[in-house]
This record gives C-alpha cells, structure tokens and sequence, in this order.
C-alpha cells in the first residue's frame, strides 16, 4: 500500500526522470559518434592533390547530403580503390586494382578489376605494368594512367593497406566463403605463409587476406592472375553483405577507429554521410562484377624480356561503356 501510494504522488516525476535520462543518454551516444566519424573523416582524408586536409574542386559535383534532412543522394561517380602492400612503405605496390562506377540512388556499383600487369603508358614514366605505378607516383599516377587507358574521368579514390583490410574483417567477425581447393604457398623471404584448407568456412582478417593474394602454389599448378580477381571480388562482396549488416552498426565505433588509420581518400565529409545512408537503406544493394581481360605475352622493355597483360582496344572500348552505361542508366 505504500508503494502504491508512493508510485501514485511521484510516478510522474520517476517517469520524467527516466525519460530525460534516457533522453540524454541517447543525446550523448549520438554525440560521440559524430565526433568519432569527424575524426575518421579527418585522418583519411588525404587529396590526391594539394596538402592534407585541404578540399580541392571536384571533378565532379558531389553535393553533400545532411544526415537527417536532405533526401537527394549523390550523383553518380567513379571511384578508383586499391588494395596496397602495407609491408612495402612508401614504395608500396598496389596489390589489388579496381574501378568502381557508384550510382548511390539505385544502390547500384559496376566493379571492374584491372589486372596488375597491365601494360599502358603510365603518367611521366613511359610504358610497364599498372601496378608499378603506386610505387612511382602514388594514387595520383594509377588514376592519371587509367584515366588515359580507358578514356574516362576518375572522380574518388580509397586505398586501404593490409593491415586495415585484416582488422575490418576481424571486427567483422570473418567472412562466409567456399574455398573451391586447397591453396599452400610459403615465400619465407616476403613473410608469406599460405595454408587454406577447402570447404565453406569462416575466414579470418589474415585468410581472407591470404585468400585474396594466393596466385603461386606449393602443391601444383599456379592460378591465373583471373582466377585471383574473382577470388577478390568474392571477398569484396562478402564484405559489403557484412558491412551492411546489424553486427557491423554495432561495432561502429571499432571500425571506425580501424578505419581512421588505414584508409585513405578524398571523399569529404558530407559525401561519406550521403553514401552510407544510401548503401546503408534496407533495399539490397546491387553489385555488379567484371575483369578487363587481355592476354599475357613476353615483351622487351629496357632491354629485359618479361611478361605483361597486353589488353586490345576493343575490351578497353567495351569497359569503357560499361562504365558510362552504369552511372546514366
């Protein structure tokens, strides 16, 4: 009974209480997740010109998209992502090449992965593989050198290092993926110790990497640098599928942190808050995969016989309007 005649003189001012307690809770959390994402944005924001921290007219215009109110997405625009070497420093190659044609209203992507030795005239330094040319002149040089090759303009670019790309997936709890054969390869002299067994699995930050680069083999017969990109791009999407998923917004704060300080961009502010709000929307987001194809043949160049992926103007033509078709349809 004196409960009851407590909970009727005061149940007013419990419930007022509680509320602006949970209120301010709530308030609280919202703030210091805008400071951790201001923070992210400010310590991968690296312009491929200009100094850091510096915003540079856009190639495109990319109008930025207010968190609660706005409801226009981004215009279309293609990105350049690279996966680098983290080992290597600042020669560092890029081990994984891709383009990625955003469409944010349709939730749409076009990926097209370049193979590493691609041979096209890289900016200032004459012909030789594409991958060379991260350590010649950094993202600057491979996008210059694309965006020549295939005759587009390259509006973003993203690298993350491996180190970043093992943390993620780690954070992430791993990621599903049916391993078609067993992959064994140790090169003692680069620290590579590869050794995936086959079957559905859950692969950790370090095989999903290993899964990634494998290419030589200990056991037989080597796999094309083909074979490895479609490997990359069953990662690829299995990332996006965990990425967009609730554990992934509970380990916010975390991947944040990791992404922080081991990615690096010149998306702004605004234009990251616009993307994850569209990719973020309950719709499924589409993805679309390619691979420029070419052919490997040994070349002299500078006196040395090697091998490089000659890639004939007709498939060069052919991603080219893949590309344009998927940021106007």
């Amino acid at each position: 009974m004196m409960l009851l005649s407590f909970m009727k003189k005061h149940g007013k001012k419990i419930a007022f209480h509680t509320i602006s307690c949970l209120a301010i809770g709530a308030l609280v959390a919202v703030a210091y997740t805008a400071y951790q994402y201001k923070q992210m944005t400010q310590k991968w924001y690296a312009p491929i010109e200009g100094r850091a921290g510096t915003v540079k007219q856009a190639t495109v215009t990319l109008p930025p998209r207010d968190l609660l109110t706005a409801s226009e997405p981004l215009k279309p625009f293609l990105m350049l992502l690279l996966g680098v070497d983290s080992r290597d420093g600042e020669s560092a190659r890029s081990d994984t090449i891709m383009l990625a044609a955003v469409h944010p209203s349709k939730q749409a992507a076009y990926l097209i992965s370049i193979p590493r030795d691609s041979y096209m005239e890289l900016s200032g330094k004459g012909y030789d593989k594409v991958n060379h040319a991260m350590a010649f002149g950094g993202p600057k040089m491979v996008k210059e050198s694309l965006e020549k090759f295939l005759d587009v303009k390259i509006d973003r670019y993203m690298s993350v290092d491996f180190d970043g790309f093992r943390q993620i997936v780690d954070e992430l709890g791993g990621v599903p993926v049916d391993v078609k054969k067993r992959m064994k390869y140790s090169d003692p002299s680069d620290d590579t110790y590869i050794d995936i067994k086959p079957g559905l699995q859950n692969l950790s930050g370090e095989q999903a990497l290993d899964y990634a680069r494998y290419r030589k083999s200990d056991l037989g017969k080597e796999d094309s640098d083909y074979q490895r990109i479609n490997r990359q791009q069953e990662i690829v999407r299995a990332l996006a599928t965990k990425g967009a998923s609730v554990q992934a917004y509970a380990k916010a704060f975390s991947l944040m942190e990791i992404v922080g300080n081991h990615v690096k961009t010149d998306l702004t502010e605004g234009e990251i808050a616009s993307l994850l709000l569209s990719y973020g929307d309950p719709t499924p987001n589409m993805i679309h995969t390619d691979t420029l194809i070419g052919q490997d043949e040994r070349i002299w160049r500078n006196g040395i016989l090697g091998w490089y992926h000659l890639v004939p103007s007709t498939e060069r033509e052919r991603v080219h309007q893949q590309i344009v078709q998927a940021m106007t349809q």
